[in-house]
């Protein structure tokens, strides 16, 4: 690369271009190289550009530069949706640099409505202090003429007790902004008529905009509007002194009551019953405890009076703040009420059951280094249920009492988690002694903020557990919004920058998933409930005929009430029994062929009438046996639906064959392909046969087989040769690891084809240019992905002459009984 930047330097073309493909060519320099052969391509061929620059995002996740020059290869495409996606997942993780900021909302600005344009950009503009980034997104605010032309922001200056900010009408940039300040009752006019130096570094020809005032006392809420009425982002401004906590208390622990801090604000219904929940569960709890409820300053006139109406018969502690404080000061304050007892932060649109208060209290003090307990939840990030980190629909009070018993019944033993999710957070008083309390100078705004408080007492020692034995119903927001996602973007950047080592950790965590044995248990305990559903009334109707149905097929590939999937990793196969069944989807693992017979005795639970295959393309052997050891009637349905007689299939692979179009390699390639290859013979039908499906020649193919076996992975490597030395304007993506994966990287006519942030694979493979998926495997055996591959991404499939004929060596289908329903068979 050295030698490369040199001669780029002095302007020597082709020695640089020479040297830049040997560059290519070289393992430790393959992702540098990527980056300046993805720069040169980016204004000539968009498509090559977006596979190298792909390949070195992947090497740099960390390089805003060259995410930024990813999406600019797939906005060259004329793709401002799929840059948009892809910017925004990157600048998640990459928040506070510029160039990708800006990239993104360029793609915005050609992907977004207007209003929601402009959405966007009011909710981030607090925290856009780059003045480029300022200029361009308020040149995009100004060209929108039909939608109001006023924008502003503030901000509280603490040591300066201060509100600063600016504000102008982009219709009308030579008067100043008037402005209507609200405090304590009072109202107060004013002019945004002070110098604004982010204004002026960001090109805005005028000399006033800026918002300065004074606040000498403590004030604990500022609204700043304009004139018209619409308020200035940051509004209202708390100019409240910072939190004091108390000092710990001598005696705190395991003895002390604990305070059940619930914040309240909106909505009424939700609120009530979770307070009512945490009521009736009272009497089945051992731990002394009481139920202050925070009332920020609800604008509900029917929730604060109920809330008084319960404080009045003793049934709850109200606390009603004068002024909205918003979470964090809020929960400070709560704390800080019993400064001897544990709290437990309870979401107000939870619902609890049963002694749960006893469980958490039980995994809380099962250590001295524990500082806090989550439990299982249907909404609640790392201890989601049935899926991780996954939102899934709140259950019923009766269906999270069921639940609830269920995780109790399971008893899966608690385990360490990297954070814990304030939905419902028990915390000892001996962690918020020496931890300290939230931050609300930093994290102002909300969000993050028990993550942030997790981090602080990880780095004092201190531990956090998931508790899978107890089941807390969590409704959690329909959507996030773009506001929030905003400002849980800006709030992960400060955590980020606090703790650097945490986003690793946190990955880690989740590939190992320690808590998946735990939801696993809960899923089996609820097997007979959901058999009994299925046998009743399944989320989703059965076909006509009435029959309870099992759908099998790779995994991916099917969508029906009840499904059993596989897929291949490693030396096992990995089943998936499903169900779609109320309150929550039900999902169990098995690793075959270890766990075969609890499978069949699950599937027998289970009481299914008919089998129904499908997508069968490299099925594993021991599927062949299922009707037999069940003793049910199956069928087998193509990839077109129509229904497959058993006795027209030789094998299953020849079956796989049948129910996809295959095609040989483009013409141009057949030469190649033969000499590289002096074994093979093309039929001159097959050449036919191209020229008749192909008019043009695909120059972007991806590599469709496994490359387990050497045989096939050489094949590769001889074309990729013939490829280059003929210099052929073809090229190969890979998607999939294998250790011949490196060899055939470095050919230089074969391109990885890794996932970007917020992009499928078939997204990847569409902006790349792929036209279809090429095997080279002519014995394919139950490991042959091609057909599935092509099949999902909706690209040709091509394969060589012999694999149409060939038996994979899987049972042949006369191993299988006759169906019963053979007459129903067409």
């Amino acid at each position: 690369m050295d030698i490369f930047h040199r001669h780029r330097q002095t302007d020597e073309g082709g020695l640089a271009a020479a040297a830049l493909e040997r560059a290519l060519q070289t393992p430790e320099y393959y992702p540098e190289a990527c980056i300046w052969k993805g720069i040169d391509a980016l204004t000539l061929d968009p498509t090559l550009a977006f596979v190298f620059l792909n390949n070195a995002a992947h090497a740099f996740p960390l390089r805003a530069d060259v995410q930024a020059l990813v999406g600019r290869s797939i906005l060259g495409q004329g793709q401002p949706a799929l840059a948009s996606r892809f910017l925004s997942g990157a600048w998640q993780k990459l928040p506070d640099e510029s160039a990708l900021r800006m990239m993104l909302w360029q793609s915005r600005s050609q992907s977004e409505l207007p209003e929601k344009l402009r959405r966007l950009i009011l909710a981030q503009l607090p925290d856009i202090t780059a003045p480029a980034e300022l200029s361009f997104v308020l040149k995009l605010l100004a060209a929108q003429k039909e939608l109001p032309g006023y924008v502003g922001v503030v901000s509280y200056l603490a040591d300066q007790q201060e509100i600063q900010g600016w504000a102008v009408n982009l219709h009308d940039l030579k008067t100043p902004a008037r402005l209507l300040l609200e405090a304590n009752g009072h109202q107060i006019e004013m002019v945004a008529s002070s110098p604004s130096n982010l204004l002026a570094a960001s090109g805005l020809p005028i000399a006033h905009g800026g918002v300065r005032i004074k606040v000498p006392n403590a004030t604990p809420a500022v609204h700043v509007r304009f004139e018209q009425g619409s308020a200035l982002q940051g509004s209202p401004v708390y100019g409240m002194p910072v939190f004091s906590p108390p000092l710990a208390s001598a005696t705190v622990g395991e003895k002390q009551p604990v305070d059940v801090l619930i914040p309240v604000f909106d909505g009424l219904e939700e609120t009530l019953a979770c307070i009512q929940s945490a009521i009736d569960a009272r009497k089945s709890n051992r731990t002394p405890h009481r139920l202050v409820v925070i009332e920020d300053m609800t604008p509900v006139a029917a929730l604060r009076k109920a809330l008084k109406v319960l404080a009045g018969k003793g049934k709850i502690t109200l606390v009603q703040n004068p002024v909205n404080l918003g979470f964090i000061r809020s929960m400070n304050r709560a704390m800080a009420i019993s400064p001897k007892q544990d709290v437990v932060w309870l979401n107000a649109d939870t619902r609890v059951h049963g002694n749960w208060l006893d469980r958490l209290r039980d995994v809380a003090y099962s250590d001295t280094s524990i500082a806090s307990v989550t439990p299982l939840t249907n909404n609640g990030e790392l201890m989601s249920f049935p899926e991780s980190r996954f939102s899934h629909p709140m259950p019923s009070a009766l269906e999270q009492g069921r639940l609830d018993d269920l995780a109790r019944l399971a008893n899966s033993p608690a385990m360490e988690i990297e954070t814990g999710c304030g939905f419902c957070l028990y915390i000892k008083r001996a962690a918020i002694d020496e931890v300290g309390y939230l931050d609300e100078v930093g994290l102002s705004r909300g969000y993050g903020e028990e993550t942030d408080w997790c981090m602080r007492a990880r780095a004092l020692g201190w531990r956090h557990m998931g508790a899978p034995a107890v089941f807390v119903a969590h409704q959690g927001g329909i959507s996030f919004g773009e506001e929030k996602t905003l400002r849980v973007t800006q709030n992960n950047a400060i955590l980020r920058r606090r703790y650097p080592d945490a986003s690793a950790r946190f990955d880690d965590f989740c590939l190992r998933d320690p808590i998946k044995p735990a939801r696993q248990a809960l899923q089996r305990a609820r097997l007979d409930d959901v058999a009994a559903q299925i046998a009743q009334s399944p989320l989703r109707a059965w076909p006509e005929s009435g029959l309870k149905q099992l759908h099998i097929g790779k995994a991916g590939a099917i969508d029906a009430p009840l499904s059993m999937t596989w897929r291949y990793q490693n030396s096992h196969t990995l089943v998936t029994l499903q169900a779609q069944v109320k309150p929550l989807s039900f999902s169990l693992d098995y690793e075959l062929p270890a766990q075969i017979d609890q499978l069949l005795s699950d599937l027998s639970t289970l009481a299914v009438d008919e089998l129904i295959y499908q997508n069968l393309a490299g099925a594993p052997d021991w599927l062949c046996t299922l009707p037999t050891r069940l003793d049910k009637p199956y069928r087998i349905v193509c990839r077109d639906d129509t229904l497959l007689r058993q006795a027209s299939v030789d094998s299953w692979a020849t079956f796989a064959v049948q129910a996809n179009s295959i095609h040989l390699p483009w013409q141009a390639l057949l030469p190649h392909y033969a000499s590289a290859f002096p074994g093979a013979r093309l039929t001159v039908e097959s050449k036919q046969h191209i020229q008749r499906v192909h008019a043009s020649s695909p120059s972007c193919l991806l590599i469709g087989d496994a490359l387990h076996d050497p045989d096939v992975a050489n094949k590769w490597l001889a074309l990729a040769k013939r490829i280059r030395r003929d210099q052929l304007p073809i090229k190969l993506l890979i998607h999939v690891d294998s250790p011949w994966r490196k060899a055939l990287l470095t050919s230089g006519v074969v391109h990885a084809l890794p996932l970007l942030f917020g992009l499928t694979l078939e997204d990847c493979a569409q902006l790349a240019g792929c036209e279809g998926v090429l095997s080279l495997d002519a014995n394919p055996g139950a490991d042959w992905t091609a057909p599935d591959l092509a099949d999902s991404l909706g690209i040709g499939l091509y394969a060589v002459p012999s694999a149409l004929a060939v038996d994979a060596g899987a049972l042949p289908v006369n191993h299988l009984p006759l169906s019963r329903a053979e007459s129903d068979v067409t």
